[in-house]
C-alpha cells in the first residue's frame, strides 16, 4: 500500500510530462483523476492502520481471556485435587 502512495505521484508526473501534445482540459482531467486515486490511496491507508490497530487490540483481549482461563483451570484442578485427598 505504502509503494502504491509513492508511485502515483511519480504515475502522474509522468502521464503529464508525457502528454505534452495533449490539451488543457485532457491534462486537468487527468490531474483531477490522479488526485482521486490518491484520495483513495491515503482512506484506504487510514483504514488498514485502524483494521491493523483493531486487531491488535482484540489479540491483547484474547491474551487476557487466555490468561485468565488458564488461571481457572489451576484452580478447578487444584480444588479437585484437594477434594480427592479427603
Amino acid at each position: 500500500m505504502r509503494s502504491f502512495k509513492l508511485l502515483l505521484p511519480l504515475v502522474a508526473a509522468g502521464l503529464i510530462a508525457g502528454c505534452a501534445s495533449t490539451s488543457h482540459s485532457e491534462m486537468d482531467s487527468m490531474r483531477t483523476m490522479a488526485q482521486d486515486a490518491m484520495e483513495r490511496a491515503n482512506a484506504a491507508a487510514a483504514k488498514a492502520d485502524q483494521a491493523s490497530r483493531d486487531a491488535a487490540m482484540a489479540m491483547e483481549a484474547a491474551k487476557k481471556a487466555q490468561a485468565c482461563c488458564e488461571a481457572n483451570t489451576q484452580r478447578i484442578n487444584r480444588a479437585f485435587e484437594d477434594s480427592m485427598r479427603k
